[in-house]
């Protein structure tokens, strides 16, 4: 009976610390450690082994941050201020059942490159999607999240962007729902004169903007009250201006309408 009760305490105790372990605090503390080696070894990319470490130090935070987005349901509302500092971006969306998790992996050179963690809720449990780039596939960065309801259906409207080199650069919008418990990441709802689509993106001349303070800088935008996305003219030449073309929900898709 004696050892019975030995047993448990040591089960007792070990499942006490495996759970202090999992704390929303230690959680991010080990995230922390781990989305600093990326910068640390982004600063050391001259030295010998630099890039392999750099591309040791993402792979291995993208696997953790995916493993705990997965594995424990209350990272989704976690504010994870200290990563933000570190310039991890993180963008929920208002029903907190979605959410953007993205960096500059520090590789590249005036072409940057990124990966994301998309994290998304069905039920009491999360999943998570980690997207890295390859030599095929450019992987961008999302600056901004927006939340549509209409009738019993939910789409997540991500804001992202890329940058090619420090001259041009390029802003989309692509449109995510979750569909079956599983997420859908080709959600056609906007209607081009190319066909249906999941996303719009332009590529423009970063130094037509350069010179335009941050938060005035022409970009994509949406209205849930008016059901409208707005996408900034660009010229034939790439230069971006203030006029704007318009996407309204008419009940089906996103189309175009006249100025």
């Amino acid at each position: 009976m004696k050892s019975v009760k030995i047993l448990l305490f040591i089960a007792c105790y070990f499942a006490s610390a495996s759970s202090f372990a999992q704390s929303p605090k230690t959680i991010e503390a080990d995230l922390l450690r781990s989305f600093k080696k990326i910068n640390y070894w982004d600063e050391k990319r001259s030295d010998a082994g630099g890039d392999d470490s750099l591309e040791n130090a993402n792979d291995a935070f993208g696997k953790k941050l995916k493993n705990y987005a997965e594995n424990h349901a209350f990272t989704i509302n976690e504010p994870f201020t200290s990563l933000k500092k570190e310039r991890l971006d993180i963008f929920t969306s208002i029903d907190g059942l979605f959410r953007i998790y993205s960096w500059d992996t520090g590789g590249g050179g005036t072409m940057r490159e990124f990966a994301n963690v998309i994290q998304y809720k069905t039920g009491d449990k999360t999943n998570a999607v980690l997207l890295t780039g390859t030599n095929d596939i450019y992987i961008p960065f999302y600056s901004n999240l927006y939340t549509f309801k209409t009738g019993n259906k939910t789409y997540y409207l991500g804001i992202y962007g890329a940058i090619y080199s420090s001259r041009y650069a390029g802003t989309g919008i692509k449109i995510f729902a979750i569909e079956n418990d599983k997420l859908n990441q080709n959600v056609k709802l906007i209607k081009t004169q190319s066909g249906i689509n999941s996303k719009i993106f332009y590529d423009y001349d970063f130094g037509s903007i350069a010179y335009v303070p941050y938060g005035e800088r022409p970009t994509i935008t949406f209205d849930a009250t008016i059901k409208t996305i707005g996408i900034p003219l660009v010229t034939a030449d790439g230069k971006v201006t203030s006029k704007f073309i318009t996407y309204k929900f008419t009940g089906q898709y996103f189309e175009k309408v006249k100025s």
